[in-house]
């Protein structure tokens, strides 16, 4: 059975929240269900002696907060430890355990009967005198947007790494993720119980091949059941670890199942001369370390002239400065199966993560392309936040996410959505627990709620004051990867068509990763994911959650169109759009012109446009609004209205844009406001790249401009300005392109999903594994045991850092002991002699790939992957897809 936090805690962070209890002994709540989220009868946990000292306090101050989130790769131990902190904060009377699927994280019944995290789950506890607000991601790469969403929101991650595995593909992926976000990262190497593990030869992994530069301040020690200690001893077993910054050996107690830890002084006095040396070795290597990178602690070292006589507290205020700024990345080691490691894990949360004060001020941009600083204006500042998640619930309906950045939202407040132009109205706020939630009456800076009542906010949306006079201020939005997989979603009779329709909208809602479409020709429904258990999944809960009554075709890969011919601009400066509906006259003029993109560089890299492909609606680099980004393609909409001629320096100004655009309203020629013509010259375009003339797949890597625009009074309405549009971009994508044999007929060719894939096998089926992929499977590799182009880059400005990682068994590469085994006593295979590939390769190719390698490597082989873009296909290989597509 689990708990919700104890009504001692609700008081804790009142402040935060807008609750206030005067005596802790008599909160309670009755049981109500309300659909998917449940509010629960709130239990005070006296066992707990963090919150019988502190549940008088009724105010933290935002310095006291801490928004972190917990990535890795797929079954590294995040719920697990997750689970521990949750129990050890006293949010919960028993750890919950994920094989027996009663984590209070993992509460969706997909995530339970798979044993895996599927959507990242917000939670809040308290932690010596700090609030913590948790979120639990996937590491699964299907759900990488649950991932990008929660980082978007978060001011420091905590990377959990297998110290089996080191670090793995995934692991890559992530790390990308919250470095691309500049988000301050902590590493903990878990699983060090286990026959394998390896915390110096992981240590050394992440400085080859995630770029950073690692601090260890805490090594593994590792005992004999017959008193040995050491690494070296035959049967040593991992049994807790020795903190080098305060000199002390740490254990925890099997019978208080690891909440009450042991410390003991580390000094020369010490029985195991060996494990103190060691200690001394690695605490002179992190006073070293931070000498080069941080001027007080040189300081002091010139003054002391001695490696140990820097105090704990010096060495940690520096290692929070450096953390701070992405310089380091403080290395713990623990085993969260066992208990071992997490309360240090949750004091370095508090002692080196930032608070939302202390991290950059947020950037938004207004609609004239200048930038404003958000969360710097003090305490008067109005209301700026950004939705990062959207649920479905049963009862309550949209409950949306919020990050609060500037000001403060109350209860039935008004609001702005800038994104979509659009007045909502939070009828209610409330405090998530997991699955679990709390009503409030407000949400102060810096901290993380949700908002009911919102019906047209998604994810990505900036949130401000209905008041403020800034009516387009938008925070940057949130990076939505395109589908790759589609299947035929049939409903089982007519009249399950509407409410399967409308189950798809919510959960698309929810979950942005997920695209819907109706194919033209037959009329099906088609559902797009990242992967086949995403599809899966999404399956599942329109049946379970959403009570509708349908079923999945076979999967598809989704594929794209462009124009032949990468450069090639088609223009079309005069297309004349005028006709008659209902008796009533539509008309309009218009020039455009289309040129094809670039997507690849020779180095393998995808370029911009390439890489915007998943950035829907978002703005391009370019400062001026009238440039934007939509998958993939670049769309250019100028306009400026002609002045009066009596404006002698409008009349200029004018001039000269319609010398660069071509693309000036004269004065009188219609009744409609500049933004409404611009939006409906948008929609125009999206409609005529929405549908490629192939196959009917989207188009992209293209560049769209409005060169000319003539309207006509009352008859240019936006209906017929969108018409016109639309068919002349598609009349440009008609007649350009570059078709170089007679069997091209087309000027547009298909583009298939590439997928940058990791690979990790063993030494001896590198060759193997490479052929495969660069010949069956019409791969590229790019590099073998190097880390990534982006890790690499993030490393650029390293320079000399000298890493210190303690003796590993494991560990047979540069400066290992010549002593050191390929494997382990038990006979395991260590991750020593394993290679990493990475490759790109078409989606397509990767079908089936999981027992193909398992085939290849006798089952050692892991793969991950992630797509990073579209590639034109060979003209073999695109008559083979269109004649399947169509059945031919």
């Amino acid at each position: 059975m689990q708990l919700p936090p104890g009504s001692a805690f609700r008081s804790v962070l009142a402040s935060g929240n807008g609750r206030s209890f005067s005596k802790w002994t008599t909160c309670s709540r009755a049981l109500v269900n309300t659909g998917r989220f449940k509010a629960r009868t709130i239990m005070p946990l006296q066992s707990s002696q963090w919150y019988s000292s502190h549940a008088h306090k009724t105010d933290i101050a935002i310095k006291n907060c801490r928004n972190i989130g917990i990535i890795a790769h797929i079954d590294a131990g995040k719920t697990t430890t997750t689970e521990r902190m949750l129990h050890y904060a006293g949010f919960t009377r028993r750890i919950g355990d994920v094989d027996s699927g009663d984590t209070i994280m993992d509460y969706m019944k997909q995530e339970r009967e798979r044993g895996i995290t599927i959507t990242s789950a917000a939670i809040t506890f308290g932690w010596k005198d700090h609030r913590i607000n948790l979120i639990d991601t996937p590491g699964h790469v299907d759900f990488t947007i649950e991932v990008e969403r929660s980082i978007r929101v978060l001011d420091g991650a905590v990377t959990i790494l297998d110290a089996v595995a080191g670090v793995e593909a995934q692991t890559e992926t992530v790390w990308q993720q919250a470095a691309r976000q500049l988000v301050p990262r902590i590493a903990f190497v878990n699983k060090m119980d286990r026959a394998g593990a390896g915390f110096g030869r992981t240590v050394r992994e992440m400085r080859t091949r995630l770029g950073c530069r690692p601090v260890v301040i805490q090594i593994p020690l590792m005992e004999s059941p017959t008193g040995a200690s050491g690494s070296g001893a035959n049967d040593a077993e991992f049994s807790g670890v020795v903190d080098v910054l305060s000199m002390e050996i740490l254990r925890w107690d099997a019978d208080s199942k690891g909440a009450k830890v042991i410390r003991s002084p580390l000094d020369p006095s010490y029985p195991d001369q060996e494990l103190y040396q060691e200690a001394v070795r690695a605490r002179v290597a992190v006073v070293e370390q931070l000498s080069a990178l941080d001027e007080k602690i040189i300081d002091l070292f010139l003054t002391l002239e001695d490696h140990m006589a820097i105090e704990t507290k010096d060495l940690q205020a520096a290692i929070r400065r450096l953390t701070l700024s992405s310089t380091i990345v403080p290395v713990l080691c623990g085993a969260s199966f066992k208990n071992i490691g997490v309360q240090p894990l949750m004091d370095s949360v508090v002692d080196f993560f930032p608070s939302p004060d202390e991290r950059p001020a947020a950037i938004a941009r207004m609609p004239d392309g200048k930038t404003v600083e958000i969360g710097s204006g003090g305490p008067k500042e109005r209301l700026c936040a950004l939705a990062f998640k959207v649920i479905h619930d049963a009862r309550r309906g949209p409950m949306v996410f919020v990050r609060i950045y500037a000001g403060q939202l109350n209860e039935r407040a008004q609001l702005w959505n800038s994104t979509t132009h659009t007045k909502e109205r939070a009828n209610k706020l409330l405090q998530m627990y997991a699955m679990d939630v709390e009503e409030i009456t407000h949400i102060t800076k810096g901290n993380i709620g949700v908002v009911l009542g919102l019906k047209d906010t998604r994810t990505g949306d900036t949130l401000i004051d209905a008041h403020d006079s800034r009516k387009g201020l938008a925070l940057s939005g949130i990076k939505v990867p395109s589908p790759v997989f589609f299947a035929s979603i049939e409903p089982m009779s007519t009249s399950d068509e509407k409410p399967v329709e409308e189950a798809i909208k919510a959960l698309i809602r929810e979950d942005p990763s997920l695209g819907m479409r109706v194919d033209e020709e037959t009329g099906q429904t088609l559902l797009g994911g990242m992967g086949e258990l995403h599809l899966e999944v999404a399956k599942e809960r329109l049946v379970s959650d959403f009570k509708v009554n349908a079923e999945m075709g076979k999967m598809r890969i989704s594929f794209k169109e462009t124009m032949r011919g990468t450069g090639m601009v088609s223009d079309v400066p005069n297309w004349e759009y005028d006709r008659e509906i209902l008796g009533k006259r539509g008309r309009a003029r218009v020039g455009v012109s289309v040129e094809r993109l670039e997507q690849f560089e020779d180095t393998g890299n995808y370029t911009s446009a390439s890489v915007s492909k998943v950035e829907n609606g978002k703005e391009s680099k370019d400062s001026s609004l009238a440039s934007e980004e939509y998958e993939g393609n670049e769309i250019i909409i100028s306009l400026a209205e002609q002045p009066t001629k009596s404006d002698e320096a409008g009349a200029q100004s004018a001039a000269e844009k319609a010398v660069s655009t071509g693309t000036v309203i004269p004065s009188g020629s219609t009744d409609l406001p500049i933004p409404a013509i611009r939006n409906a010259v948008k929609n125009g375009i999206l409609s005529a790249l929405s549908r490629g003339p192939l196959l009917g797949y989207a188009q992209t890597y293209l560049k769209v401009r409005l060169t000319d625009l003539h309207l006509y009074g009352s008859d240019s309405t936006p209906a017929a300005i969108s018409s016109c549009v639309s068919a002349a971009v598609t009349e440009a994508i008609r007649l350009g392109g570059n078709s170089s044999t007679k069997e091209n007929d087309s000027n547009s060719v298909l583009l298939e999903p590439i997928m940058d894939v990791r690979v990790e096998v063993a030494e001896k089926d590198v060759g193997t594994v490479i052929g495969d992929i660069s010949g069956t499977r019409r791969g590229r590799v790019l590099s073998l045991d190097g880390s990534t182009h982006e890790a690499s880059h993030e490393a650029d400005d390293l320079g000399e850092f000298n890493i210190y990682a303690p003796p590993d068994p494991t560990y047979t590469g540069p400066g290992a002991s010549p002593s050191s085994p390929k494997s382990s006593s038990t006979g395991i295979a260590t991750m020593a002699d394993r290679k990493s590939i990475r490759a790109q390769v078409p989606l397509s190719s990767m079908l089936g790939y999981d027992a193909a390698l398992r085939a290849l490597t006798g089952g050692t082989g892991k793969f991950a992957m992630e797509v990073i873009g579209y590639g034109e296909m060979d003209f073999d290989r695109q008559r083979e897809v269109i004649k399947e597509m169509r059945g031919g």
